[in-house]
């Protein structure tokens, strides 16, 4: 659940937040004044703060600088009427997450404080290393004891406090993002903000702009200043995953700042100067990728100040049985399944398989395998088919020879050629999150972003489309500019 403290003295917008955001997803917490909100805030410690830059006993602004005082980490989105655009951004270059202009685009609206609340996770979810104490705090813990985890730990020890570059290589699904954050949360700027971008998951122009930031006019759509990752989190850490898969001219662009600590607006001439440190991450070869001339060598080298290697969870299967009870008691809690025991076959299963999706995919088959249960040991039974068929020991027939075989989009061919070149071992996840990313995109052009269409199009529920739009890192803001010619 997403909790939301909402500032305002309008009425109407506090209807809009009861009835827009409703439990199991968001729980509301209203403060009509400042005097309110400053009460609230350390008390109910919201993800996300709306705040309206105009009250009844103080301006927005200075409610802002105060609450950032109070916890500079949680992410606060300004609300504001067009006249007052121009406060926002400057609360914007003090650190505010976003603003949105009244009147409110409920589902605009609706991303920005997922991404906003999925910010607020990565920030203040502290991940930890087994070797720590266990806390009352809601953390994610790092599991493994083989002597590859062993030197993982030892790397983030040995890098975290130093305010150097970090580059975390592993193939998806290994890790990444957890030990990013670990990086960052035993760190000198644990308190500053950690703010994390997928180079791969969005067009080069708009990846440029949520970087760097652009000027009013910019560009088509580009109806007012936005301040970027690289400014905003100036002081703190900022997280590139998926570096591997940025252009050329990106990879020229981030090399410059990697250099100088400075760079300009898209549009602009002011030359702004950032101290945020940059830890990277990619599931690429960069090494074969420099031989092929697709990444630059000295941004390479640059990146390579220090290097940490995720092994995949095949090369690590003595610490399955750790994963597995780590995931049984983690999401046993949450859906209010209880597992006492885990049957022997059931783990040579887990075992034998290969995982081409790694600890993220084994987290997703515990999952449903409790979903599944209807008793308290966790037998194959349980488990997701695909596991199951796949080391089930039985020839399962590659097509069926009495129809002919469909042949896959020329796109997602290429993709998977690609991938097989890569020597990847999670062609399938890959391909299908690239087929359905496609699809969403298409029908939310379709229909001018408007969420409820667009899932009843799609044939899914509002929920999950909101669901697949922050876990395929879809924005819809990135989408309705990309109708845009030019």
């Amino acid at each position: 659940m997403i909790k939301l403290l909402v500032v305002d003295d309008e009425q109407l917008i506090l209807d809009c937040f009861l009835y827009g955001f409703t439990p199991p997803d968001y729980q509301i917490i209203v403060a009509k004044t400042a005097r309110e909100a400053l009460e609230l805030f350390p008390t109910e410690r919201p993800d996300v703060v709306l705040l309206d830059v105009r009250l009844p006993d103080m301006s927005g602004l200075d409610l802002f600088a105060k609450l950032n005082e109070l916890d500079s980490r949680t992410p606060i989105i300004l609300m504001t009427g067009h006249g007052t655009a121009s406060t926002a951004i400057e609360a914007m270059r003090s650190g505010a997450y976003d603003y949105i202009l009244k009147p409110l685009d409920v589902d605009q609206l609706a991303v920005l404080i997922d991404s906003a609340a999925e910010t607020s996770r990565m920030m203040r979810t502290p991940a930890r290393l087994p070797s720590d104490e266990p806390t009352e705090v809601e953390t994610d813990l790092l599991v493994g004891q083989c002597d590859a985890m062993q030197e993982v730990y030892r790397s983030i020890g040995r890098v975290a406090r130093q305010n150097v570059t970090a580059l975390i290589l592993g193939e998806s699904g290994t890790g990444k993002e957890v030990v990013a954050r670990a990086i960052y949360h035993y760190s000198k700027r644990s308190q500053q903000r950690f703010l994390a971008i997928n180079c791969a998951a969005i067009p080069e122009q708009l990846l440029e702009s949520e970087l760097f930031g652009h000027e009013k006019g910019a560009f088509t759509g580009a109806d007012h200043r936005k301040i970027g990752k690289f400014e905003l989190a100036s002081n703190g850490t900022l997280f590139l995953d998926e570096i591997g898969d940025m252009t050329p001219l990106m990879q020229t662009k981030i090399l410059r700042v990697l250099q100088d600590q400075t760079f300009e607006r898209v549009g602009g001439d002011e030359t702004i100067r950032t101290n945020a440190r940059i830890i990277a991450a990619t599931n690429r070869d960069l090494q074969e990728a420099i031989r092929e001339g697709s990444f630059r060598s000295d941004l390479y080298y640059r990146l390579n100040v220090y290097t940490i290697h995720l092994p995949p969870l095949r090369e690590r299967v003595e610490d399955i049985p750790l994963l597995v009870d780590h995931f049984l008691t983690k999401y046993g809690t949450a859906l209010e399944r209880s597992m006492t025991a885990v049957a022997p076959e059931t783990m040579e299963v887990l075992s034998r398989y290969p995982w081409p999706g790694n600890v993220r995919e084994l987290q997703s088959a515990i999952q449903h395998a409790l979903l599944e249960a209807t008793g308290p040991v966790l037998v194959p039974a349980f488990l997701p088919a695909s596991i199951r068929e796949t080391t089930s020991g039985e020839d399962v027939p590659v097509e069926d020879q009495s129809e002919p075989a469909q042949q896959p989009t020329d796109g997602n061919a290429r993709l998977a050629r690609k991938l097989l070149q890569a020597d990847s071992y999670n062609i399938l996840a890959e391909v299908v999150n690239r087929a359905e990313r496609e699809a969403i995109i298409e029908v939310l052009q379709e229909t001018e972003c408007n969420l409820t269409t667009a899932a009843r199009r799609l044939g899914i529920s509002r929920t999950t489309l909101r669901t697949k739009l922050r876990t395929l890192k879809i924005s819809l803001e990135h989408t309705a500019e990309a109708q845009e010619p030019g």
